[in-house]
């Protein structure tokens, strides 16, 4: 028995690899890709844009001003 060469052991796994692509469930076309981000879902019980801008600013200015 011959030892297999570099290029039979790459044609047989090129193979497998198609016949894994092949039996693979396709991707939806709907589904987020990574370059996009997640998706944004807007929740129900989130404040008005800016309402927390204004309060958390308060207690960053207040750490300011004291002495260290």
């Amino acid at each position: 028995m011959r030892k297999p060469t570099q290029a039979d052991l790459a044609r047989k796994a090129l193979d497998r690899r198609r016949a894994a692509e092949a039996r693979a469930a396709p991707h939806p076309e709907n589904a987020p890709t990574p370059h996009e981000g997640p998706v944004a879902t807007p929740r129900p019980d989130a404040p008005p844009s800016g309402a927390l801008d204004a309060e958390g600013q308060r207690p960053v200015l207040e750490r300011s001003r004291k002495v260290r």
